[in-house]
């Protein structure tokens, strides 16, 4: 039976075998995959591209993997199912599939990154069918081969014995159902008078009738929003380092926050939320905060012991400052109106 996938390639990344010990694995492949996603125009002397971002199929036929050139069907590259180390799902991005494998020639551990038309999870799940496939008729085989001296000297067996199949690992990703009023073009990247004047101008400006139902993922470094009556159209996505500011406005059930999308441009994207705020604001700022703390630790041992300061504009500034104190007034502002009764 074969399976087809539209993808795009990103690319690929080299591996270390460390990489892909117990318990490192799914966190290296997340890594390449973030790496190929975000960072396409700063690592091109690292890794090699089929086509520079050529689209193309993958297809999932017998115990191989195939990529397919859409327009002549030429074969760009063939990899063996049994020779895959491991596979993923982007953790930030649903629609992005990596698989690592050795390369043949120069015996080179590569991951291998895609961006799917659909949901990246099908791949994987695919995936995982055939090598339970593959396991099931190797036992079968196994048996047959123990059946007699003769059968098992002569016996073959395509997938080596201590093969390890591994299955898609994803992460926790918070998901709140909210309703979008929009996006607004603001002058600062910080301040709650900015997030306020938002907020007023877009609930002003629309009727409830033109709100629309979507559904928020917090993740660890991104923030997507897509609308729940068409699953495939991604209406907001903004990786935490580029979240500049957010807050819960003068009414509890509204959110915003404010992304730098470049050359000092910033928008201002504002959701109303039930039974209020909280819960949103709550994740998106545990998601900041983590951030920070990475990139804490990533700095060198010289700059830990005395970090210089970052500049006033800075993301990180942002963060540890604005959201911080942003937060802690929501918590004190949901403290004292908690006990009023919501009339219905």
């Amino acid at each position: 039976m074969m399976q087809c996938f539209a993808v795009r390639s990103l690319g690929w990344v080299e591996m270390a075998e460390e990489d892909l010990a117990p318990g490192k694995s799914s966190v290296a492949v997340n890594n390449c995959i973030r790496q190929l996603s975000y960072c396409k125009n700063d690592i091109r002397d690292t890794v090699g591209i089929w086509g520079e971002g050529k689209d193309m199929y993958l297809i999932l036929e017998n115990d191989m993997l195939n990529l397919v050139d859409p327009m002549d069907r030429t074969v760009l590259h063939s990899q063996p199912i049994v020779s895959i180390r491991v596979w993923g799902v982007g953790r930030d991005n649903g629609r992005d599939f990596a698989y690592v494998a050795r390369d043949k020639d120069t015996r080179i551990l590569k991951c291998h990154v895609f961006r799917c038309d659909t949901p990246a999870k099908a791949i994987a799940t695919s995936l995982h069918e055939i090598c339970s496939k593959i396991m099931a008729e190797r036992k079968n085989a196994k048996a047959v081969a123990c059946s007699s001296l003769q059968d098992r000297t002569n016996a073959t067996l395509d997938v080596p014995l201590q093969v390890d199949f591994p299955t898609p690992k994803t992460e926790l990703v918070q998901k709140f159902h909210v309703q979008y009023l929009g996006m607004l073009p603001v002058a600062k990247p910080v301040g709650m008078d900015t997030l306020n004047n938002a907020i007023e101008s877009l609930m002003t400006s629309l009727s409830r009738e033109d709100w629309m139902p979507v559904t928020m993922n917090v993740a660890d470094a991104t923030v997507t929003v897509i609308n729940e009556t068409n699953e495939e159209e991604i209406m907001v996505e903004c990786r935490v380092r580029f979240l500049s500011f957010m807050g819960v406005g003068k009414d509890i059930h509204t959110f915003a926050f404010i992304m730098d999308t470049g050359n000092q441009h910033f928008e201002c994207h504002v959701f109303w939320c039930e039974p209020n705020a909280g819960n949103v604001s709550e994740a998106v700022q545990a998601a900041c905060m983590l951030r920070y703390q990475k990139c804490l630790v990533a700095r060198p041992p010289s700059q830990k012991i005395r970090p210089p300061p970052p500049p006033a504009d800075s993301v990180t500034r942002r963060v540890t400052t604005n959201v911080k104190r942003g937060v802690l007034s929501l918590i004190d502002t949901l403290k004292q109106k908690r006990p009023v009764t919501e009339m219905p």
